[in-house]
């Protein structure tokens, strides 16, 4: 009986109405955390400090601290907008310039830079963020590709996932290894005519 009595306090709980503003204290505590002690040395203690809230309250809305840290590393990831029609060359271009427009500036090289150096400290958290966030958005770029097999003359036997990476990991390259006033535009037209080369038939 008691323990129906709590299993319903605390649906009450989880149902409550949340401030977006505790929400946004919470994330931007836990990413300021992320990037000053790193993802062993965090903990719930630390992230409720920092934001100004009490314990209970990030129990409301994450049931612990590996679900908090993905959420808050939801807020840095970069989109691709992948609704773009034209020719493939110029889809893709607009696709990698879209994501480095996003990110090439400080702050976001900060915080693509946090998301990495996260998600290669925990593998229980780089496993989660990759079914949930990497993986998916590397299908649809797989499928964008897919799209124009024919039309670009694509050889069927290459592995389009395999592709969607590689075009993502060269972007990643361009903006974390080089200084932000560069002009990536030329990088970006040769890296994609260089993968464009070399999946479609002799």
């Amino acid at each position: 009986m008691n323990s129906n009595s709590g299993n319903s306090e605390q649906t009450f709980q989880r149902g409550r109405p949340r401030s977006s503003d505790v929400d946004k204290r919470i994330l931007d505590a836990t990413l300021t955390l992320l990037a000053e002690v790193g993802v062993e040395k965090i903990s719930m203690e630390t992230i409720a400090t920092k934001a100004g809230v009490g314990k209970s309250s990030i129990y409301r809305r994450w049931k612990n601290k590996d679900e908090l840290i993905l959420a808050a590393l939801e807020q840095l990831k970069p989109e691709f907008d992948i609704s773009i029609n034209g020719k493939l060359d110029d889809v893709l271009l607009e696709l990698s310039r879209n994501f480095t427009e996003q990110m090439n500036n400080p702050l976001g090289k900060q915080m693509l830079s946090l998301l990495m150096s996260t998600l290669s400290s925990n593998t229980q958290i780089s496993e989660s963020y990759w079914e949930n966030h990497s993986l998916p958005k590397t299908k649809e770029i797989s499928n964008l590709l897919q799209k124009y097999l024919e039309e670009e003359n694509i050889r069927k036997e290459v592995n389009l996932d395999l592709v969607s990476e590689f075009l993502i990991g060269f972007i990643i390259y361009q903006l974390l290894l080089k200084p932000s006033t560069t002009d990536l535009e030329p990088h970006l037209r040769a890296g994609i005519d260089m993968i464009l080369n070399g999946i479609k038939e002799k």
